[in-house]
């Protein structure tokens, strides 16, 4: 039986259609046909083959990404699935691995996914770096100013408008976020007419001040909503939905800097465990300004330096882009190195693509 893991082709990639259509058996056919018309065009499906036939399957989307600053191209984890007859056999154990080690080679700081199961991707290091909000927009029917507007999103054309107005919206409320240029709201407008999606537009005079969308065939359901903090309400508390992992980590270190106001350089000395990418792992200096950083990995401890401080990839992405102290708690103590507080990391991150 002759097995192989590679990277499809592009003349090749539509044959991933049958794995996906078994794996997500729910996907209406409108949005199969979008997916594999639309978003394969830019991706890349690492598959595993027994015979010449897909049994498994990873897609890696790629989307622009800002980072305070920096924008980087990364990759969105999705389609993730296993032939049913070839379940439980370390098929996507390979391709994952393989996908980090890919991921490290090519300098990315980090990968991310939604996860149908986190204990699925925990083993590797995934950790969640971003909670939904569930907000419950306020009734604006009949203020005084408002107008509003909406329509099906398959007669959308007004994509300028839509991408200005997402990615302002986004700039002034987080660091995190992918960015919302004329290509993703074009490409968001086909996403959403699959499913016989909606937008509609919240006008203050002539200024638009408000967005929603809502999709679904059979039954509606809200695909974001952004809106002014006055017109919303919290509706309960925010769900666990993004998890990331880092893939190289001199390029994911050295997104980070110390605080504004923060008067001191300061220079950390790192041991860090990462059991799936070792080129991770060993001892790292990590020199940060205000103005940004610098990590390079050490081949040895120096008699007289900082003492090395422990840590795993995982807590790493916990703790600069998740909850803050919660990559350093175990069982019995909390572990805090006394400089993390000088150290800003990414807290506001709205991630909330669903493909």
């Amino acid at each position: 039986m002759a097995e192989e893991i590679r990277y499809l082709e592009k003349e090749e990639k539509k044959k991933a259609l049958a794995l996906w259509s078994q794996a997500f058996f729910e996907d209406s056919e409108e949005f199969k046909n979008y997916y594999f018309t639309e978003k394969i065009r830019e991706n890349r499906i690492l598959v595993k083959e027994e015979d010449g036939q897909i049994i498994s399957m990873i897609h890696l989307n790629p989307y622009k990404i800002r980072l305070e600053e920096k924008i980087c191209l990364l990759d969105y984890i999705v389609g993730v699935a296993t032939d049913k007859e070839k379940r439980h056999q370390g098929h996507m154990r390979e391709l994952l691995g393989k996908m980090l080690r890919d991921g490290h080679q090519e300098g990315k700081p980090f990968c991310f996914l939604m996860p149908a199961d986190k204990a699925i991707y925990e083993p590797f290091d995934f950790r969640f770096i971003f909670r939904q909000p569930q907000w419950e927009k306020k009734n604006l029917e009949g203020e005084a100013g408002i107008r509003i507007v909406s329509g099906a999103a398959s007669e959308e054309q007004n994509f300028e408008e839509l991408s200005s107005f997402m990615e302002s919206w986004m700039r002034l409320r987080f660091q995190v976020y992918g960015i919302r240029d004329r290509a993703y709201a074009a490409n968001l407008v086909k996403e959403l007419a699959s499913e016989e999606g909606i937008i509609t537009r919240i006008y203050q005079g002539n200024t638009l001040a408000g967005l929603e969308a809502v999709w679904g065939q059979e039954e509606k359901e809200r695909r974001f909503l952004y809106f002014p903090e006055a017109w919303i309400k919290e509706a309960g508390a925010p769900k666990p939905a993004i998890m990331a992992r880092i893939l190289n980590l001199k390029s994911f270190l050295e997104l980070f800097a110390l605080k504004e106001g923060e008067p001191d350089p300061l220079e950390i000395l790192l041991d860090v465990a990462d059991p799936l990418i070792p080129e991770n792992t060993g001892l790292w200096r990590w020199s940060l300004t205000v103005y940004g950083s610098e990590a390079e990995h050490k081949t040895a401890y120096t008699e007289g330096e900082n003492v090395p401080f422990s840590c795993s990839a995982a807590q790493l992405i916990q703790w600069l882009m998740g909850d803050k102290k919660a990559g350093f708690i175990d069982s019995q103590k909390e572990i805090w190195p006394s400089w993390g507080s000088r150290i800003r990391g990414f807290r506001k991150i709205y991630l909330d693509e669903i493909v």
